[in-house]
């Protein structure tokens, strides 16, 4: 491998830069005519859609299809020298399975079906054995680096898998695991069984999230296809009866009745114990409180249960949450509404426009600002409600920076917004281009093509819709 990359190097250089740059822009020409068409949905932002398009195959590491990076760039401390945390490489360099579930469901929409199979392939070979878990994350060779357990990273490839007709015995043989894993998870700290997990999609709270939930029942229904498929219905049968009892107490964990926020019943970002009625306390993390009470912060994550079939999108919690999300975490600028990831949020650039580093509780050093892949998952639960989404794409597109680049956040409203260096509603110094934000704008484009999410599957949707 070493020798041939050798003589592609010397090949290239003897070639000369405008030849070289020629080729290469006719290869990435040639990719996007394998592509399907542009959808009507994304011709007023066309030059988005396909520079997305290209950041996600260009994600694609070339010596082992399947695995998609979070993100090209280091951002922030992540890109210094720091021992056990970014040395050699930032963690934006590495692969997560929930990432490769975005991923793979946006090369899935627009056309490129073999890379979002590969990635199936890839997460399957990675899959930690014998019990079927998956890692937090891994390097582009598959080797695990952060060491926690999330549970809707265990789902997520069962999801992606089925979505991608990858059915045969290989495939159901990591399925299984997985899935198993799910059915039989005990945590060992706290003795809580799943849906509980240790942690959940912003990998810094255990809990009973409702995000993690809805991957989780997802995952086991569609687990439960893929036995059937593969002659073994006595799996099915036990996973179907774990999602319905999952599905059918998600709100029982994680709705409030007695939040501060609003007098309507809501949902919480997670909770502790599973009694979102009482007034637990935990620490947000990134120099944020260091006890808050757990009915005080929400998420849009939410909006998971939806997209991914659990509930519809007039369920009357539902309905409820959106106005206590928008008024804790909207933010309306120039190019449109951005959201932050939940309550008191700190990963984010501080006030003076430093970058994010490592904080004390408390101390309020750093504030997470906006998220564009937020903007297009609310533009996907409008689609679902029978909405027009098209602004949802239009201020994401609008999120891109001159290189037609979409950062991980945008700046807010807070200090520093405003200077020279940081407009409101564009791209802050975080992960620029952050693979994930590309994801959800392919996601959109297709989800408004198509009318519903281009990864709710019928067999889970069909399953709970009444």
């Amino acid at each position: 491998m070493y020798k041939r990359q050798v003589r592609t190097a010397t090949t290239t250089a003897r070639a000369g830069a405008r030849t070289a740059a020629a080729r290469y822009d006719r290869g990435w020409h040639r990719y996007l005519r394998t592509l399907r068409r542009v959808p009507d949905s994304a011709a007023a932002v066309r030059r988005q859609y396909l520079a997305s398009a290209l950041v996600l195959a260009a994600a694609e590491d070339k010596l082992n299809p399947g695995a998609l990076v979070a993100s090209p760039s280091a951002p922030w401390v992540w890109g210094d020298e720091v021992k056990d945390l970014s040395s050699p490489s930032g963690a934006y360099h590495l692969v997560w399975s929930r990432d490769s579930y975005q991923f793979g469901t946006a090369l899935w929409a627009m056309g490129d079906r073999a890379a979002a199979r590969r990635t199936v392939d890839w997460l399957f070979d990675v899959q930690q054995l014998p019990d079927g878990s998956f890692p937090q994350n891994s390097d582009v060779g598959g080797t695990p680096v952060w060491s926690e357990l999330q549970l809707d990273e265990v789902a997520l490839p069962i999801v992606l898998a089925h979505l991608v007709g990858r059915d045969g015995p290989r495939t159901y043989r990591g399925v299984k695991k997985a899935a198993d894993f799910l059915a039989g998870f005990r945590d060992e700290e706290t003795g809580r069984r799943a849906p509980y997990s240790p942690q959940e999609r912003w990998e810094n709270q255990s809990g009973y999230s409702p995000s993690t939930i809805a991957a989780q029942v997802a995952g086991l229904v569609c687990a439960a296809d893929l036995a059937r498929k593969n002659g073994d219905r006595a799996s099915a049968r036990r996973w179907l009866r774990l999602a319905d009892r999952w599905q059918a107490r998600v709100k029982r964990w994680t709705v409030t009745s007695t939040g501060p926020l609003s007098d309507s019943p809501y949902f919480l970002r997670l909770t502790k114990n599973g009694r979102p009625d009482t007034g637990t306390e935990y620490g947000i993390g990134d120099g944020g409180p260091s006890a808050v009470d757990q009915r005080r912060v929400v998420d849009p994550s939410f909006l998971d249960l939806v997209r991914l079939g659990l509930l519809p999108a007039d369920d009357a919690d539902v309905l409820s949450t959106l106005p206590v999300v928008d008024s804790e975490l909207r933010v309306d600028t120039p190019n449109g509404p951005f959201w932050h990831r939940f309550s008191f949020d700190g990963y984010g650039e501080t006030r003076d426009g430093d970058q994010w580093d490592i904080t004390e509780d408390d101390t309020g050093t750093t504030l997470g600002r906006g998220w564009p892949l937020l903007t297009g998952e609310r533009g996907e639960y409008a689609v679902t409600a029978g909405q027009d989404a098209a602004a949802y794409l239009a201020t994401m597109a609008a999120a891109a920076g001159a290189g037609d680049m979409i950062s991980e956040q945008v700046w807010d409203g807070r200090a520093p917004t405003g200077a020279a260096c940081c407009p409101a509603g564009e791209g802050t110094r975080a992960a620029t281009p952050l693979t994930w934000s590309h994801a959800g704008l392919v996601r959109l484009a297709w989800t408004i093509e198509r009318g519903s999410p281009v990864d709710q599957q019928d067999l889970v949707a069909d399953r709970y819709r009444d």
